[in-house]
């Protein structure tokens, strides 16, 4: 309490009651108070209602009205002062029923002296203050559990889910009754997790251990795992943590392969420079041959050295040309634009599939810095790919381009064949590819291309059911108005 005097607001409409009351007050040693008698029950609701008193004494019987009535008022009036409730007996069943309802203390009337008013005060202060601090602490808590950004829940030992905070519901998917309902083992997909949580059960806590999520969307996630066993009374249930870290994991995926693309540039380089230089001396050679010979039959094979020189400078162009993606010329663009050129670009070949080309685009869709010729690249290449994945004449492949807070998100997605998890781990390393033919540098080309944007790359497949990439890139305030 502070220095003020404690506010005490007395109901009882028996004027007798209230005076003697009032002078066990007064033999109350060291006690500074301002007591208020309030003679009805309406008269009380006018005090509750403004929540200015410490401490409340409330009489049982109120006319048409109870104490009890009136401890509920003031927990819908949100008074945090204690209550003691006043009974013309000593009446156990009373005594219960006030304190069911939410007083902190009850006392006799005719008991009533300044010793056990006294004791009375100093319990129901003591006890509120300790309440208030729980419900205080309660309060600090929960708020961290529900704007906390990782996944915070709770579960039964089955693995079913008891509470959980917005984390939770945003990075799943799922709403309130799925959750419960489809519990733990059915979210974590990871093959171990099943061994994991048994673990957790016998030996009371897990740490930071790496489990894939699969939300309500499809998309898989890659979360660390924590979990521990807890009791409260008699049962017992599990506090767990889930932070998801799949962007770090493709950001850093991103660049270990950025970086292997730039060393294997300057090699390429290196290598063209190298090799062009005795290749055009032999393409010269085979040249000056040939205008010598007069036979035809040997002009044949300057010939086949002239067409292989010719194929192996055409492979050290398409390679160069690889090596050099990061070398952007940024100018304001629109991105629909680019697609559609892309998509132009493959239209003989999806036309050739019968496959169904759905787009998608967002009419709020900014102009941003973008290099029409190497995003077209990368555009063509995830589209070649999907062609590749479908089936004739029941391939889809969807384009949807929307604007998401401060980013241009660009999707391709396609119903073909999907990607392994092996493969999944590999498919942006350069020179990597699962065709038979073709050089694999068509999607660490556009990794790099989307990098050199400010941009990045994520990738969700499933065998069987498809493959999607979203590519997202950051849009200036100015542009994102």
């Amino acid at each position: 309490m502070s220095d003020r005097p404690l506010r005490i607001l007395y109901v009882d409409d028996d004027e007798d009651d209230f005076l003697l009351a009032e002078a066990c007050f007064r033999e109350i040693p060291d006690l500074r108070y301002e007591l208020t008698w309030c003679p009805s029950y309406k008269r009380a609701l006018y005090y509750l209602k403004r929540n200015e008193h410490d401490l409340y004494l409330f009489d049982y019987y109120l006319g048409e009205h109870t104490g009890l009535d009136l401890i509920q008022q003031a927990f819908s009036y949100q008074c945090e002062g204690p209550i003691i409730l006043l009974t013309g007996r000593n009446d156990d069943t009373a005594a219960f029923q006030s304190l069911r309802t939410g007083a902190t203390d009850y006392l006799v009337k005719s008991e009533l002296n300044a010793q056990s008013l006294q004791r009375s005060i100093r319990y129901s202060l003591e006890r509120t203050s300790f309440t208030r601090a729980i419900r205080q602490s309660e309060r600090r808590y929960r708020r961290i559990f529900e704007e906390s950004g990782d996944m915070l829940f709770t579960t039964d030992t089955r693995g079913y889910l008891l509470d959980f905070n917005n984390s939770t519901l945003t990075l799943s998917g799922y709403n309130h009754l799925q959750l419960k309902e489809m519990g733990l083992l059915s979210l974590i997909i990871s093959p171990n997790f099943k061994q994991i949580w048994k673990g957790l059960l016998e030996d009371g806590e897990v740490s930071n251990v790496e489990v894939i999520l699969k939300t309500s969307r499809g998309d898989k996630r890659i979360c660390i795992f924590s979990g521990s066993l807890e009791k409260d009374e008699d049962r017992h249930y599990v506090q767990c943590r889930m932070h998801d870290i799949t962007s770090s994991r493709q950001s850093e995926r991103e660049r270990l392969f950025s970086e292997k693309i730039a060393v294997s540039g300057r090699l390429i380089r290196m290598l063209a420079h190298e090799v062009r230089n005795p290749l055009t001396n032999i393409t010269l050679s085979a040249e000056q041959l040939e205008s010598e010979l007069d036979n035809e039959e040997l002009s044949f094979y300057t010939q086949i050295i002239k067409r292989n020189c010719g194929r192996i400078n055409e492979l050290i162009t398409q390679l160069l040309q690889s090596s050099r993606p990061g070398e952007v010329n940024l100018e304001p663009g629109n991105m629909c634009e680019v697609m559609d050129e892309a998509i132009l670009a493959a239209n003989d070949r999806i036309h050739l599939k019968k496959i169904r080309v759905v787009k998608n685009y967002d009419s709020a869709i900014p102009e941003i810095a973008l290099d029409r010729t190497s995003l077209q690249l990368a555009y063509l290449n995830l589209i070649n790919n999907a062609i590749e994945a479908v089936e004739e004449g029941t391939g889809v492949i969807e384009i949807h381009l929307w604007l998401l807070d401060s980013e241009l998100k660009v999707e391709i997605s396609d119903n073909g064949c999907g990607i392994s998890e092996d493969v999944m781990q590999q498919i942006f390393e350069p020179y990597f590819t699962g065709k038979k033919s073709g050089m694999g540098i068509g999607l660490a080309t556009a990794l790099s291309i989307v990098h050199s944007h400010g941009g990045r790359i994520d990738v969700q497949s499933e065998v069987g059911a498809g493959t999607t990439f979203t590519l997202s890139f950051p849009v200036p305030e100015s542009s994102n108005g």
